[in-house]
């Protein structure tokens, strides 16, 4: 009998194929969790920033009708078109860099303050900055609706500015709890398997 159809390298192979099932179901489940502790917390400058790079994205060799998409399902492409820049950027995308700071939330509108440089064939390009003006939507995401000249308490962090707002503490807590859980028991099913090869007697030679 080949080394490879052992009843010990069957069961093996068998526990680390329960590890990856388990270890991809987990990370879905892990998912879904996040999404629904999530809800309701929804971030105006994480809006601001994907749709910023869809923007910029548009002018991108082989993925513009996907960027499109992108940028429409946060805010109209026609409100970023004033900041791509004004010459063909040979295929790349129209913003090398970019970077959003700290909301400033009133009500149901935010201010997101943000910084970036248009694409140019040698060195940094123009500079382009401002904030995306974003409306709370009924299902509590954050939808792109203009752009805005700055206040002067309205800086990114690279200028002084608050950094963005993260994710509220306890899903990060949980994500990792949930994590340490999942390991645990990935290792205690690849040693099952470990324990459960070595029982069975060698097959004759």
């Amino acid at each position: 009998m080949s080394e490879t159809t052992t009843p010990e390298y069957a069961r093996l192979r068998r526990g680390f194929t329960i590890g990856i099932v388990a270890t991809l179901a987990g990370m879905v489940v892990l998912g879904v969790v996040i999404h629904f502790a999530n809800a309701g917390h929804h971030r105006p400058e994480g809006a601001a920033e994907r749709w910023l790079t869809a923007v910029g994205d548009t002018t991108r060799k082989g993925v513009k009708k996907d960027a499109v998409g992108r940028a429409e399902e946060i805010g109209p492409l026609a409100v970023g078109l004033p900041l791509l820049p004004k010459v063909d950027t040979g295929g790349k995308a129209g913003f090398p860099d970019l970077e959003v700071g700290k909301a400033r939330v009133t009500g149901a509108q935010a201010r997101v303050p943000y910084h970036l440089h248009q694409w140019a064939e040698s060195g940094d390009g123009p500079v382009r900055q401002g904030v995306v003006v974003l409306q709370r939507q009924p299902d509590e995401h954050w939808r792109v609706t203009a752009l805005g000249d700055r206040r002067p308490d309205e800086k990114v962090p690279s200028e002084g500015g608050a950094p963005p707002s993260s994710a509220p503490l306890g899903v990060w807590l949980g994500g990792a709890v949930f994590g340490l859980l999942l390991t645990v028991v990935i290792s205690a099913l690849v040693n099952w398997a470990s324990r459960s090869a070595r029982s069975v007697p060698a097959a004759a030679s």
